[in-house]
């Protein structure tokens, strides 16, 4: 159970998140833990970056095997005046998720609970970007 490709799956499934994105490579702006620095030179639209999990624990019971995962989506943009734009793009990414279990496609498995927070902001380095941060937490029991 792959709770990455699970996010990444509702996301691509998702035409106006989509049209929001930038393209990078023929595909969606959606990245794994970092986008590339190639892409940021170019970055004129919204991208996302899927953090690596920061929980990952067993909640497995006597008769189901299962995981609770807590993961960050990101969202960034460059500064360009207002980031009420951005604000609202990862609105609309928290509410993909947030008590839509049924929604998401679990390779393996299923998910049966999925709680979306935020948007609050996202760490940058980059003193042109700006971020926005909805934590996950997605419990995922194997079929």
């Amino acid at each position: 159970m792959n709770s990455t490709k699970t996010i990444y799956e509702r996301l691509i499934g998702a035409p106006d998140v989509v049209a929001a994105l930038d393209v990078f490579d023929g595909l969606p702006a959606i990245f794994e833990e970092l986008a590339p620095d190639d892409y940021l030179a170019v970055q004129e639209k919204f991208c996302i970056v899927i953090a690596a999990p920061s929980s990952d624990i067993d909640a497995s019971t006597l008769t189901d095997t299962a995981r609770e995962v807590v993961q960050d989506v990101r969202s960034y943009a460059r500064i360009s005046g207002s980031v009420a734009d951005l604000g609202d793009f990862a609105r609309a990414v928290r509410d993909l998720f947030h008590a839509r279990p049924d929604d998401l496609t679990v390779e393996g498995g299923r998910c049966s609970l999925v709680t979306a927070t935020g948007p609050v902001a996202a760490p940058t380095t980059d003193p042109s970007l700006v971020g926005r941060r909805v934590s996950l937490r997605l419990l995922l029991e194997r079929n």
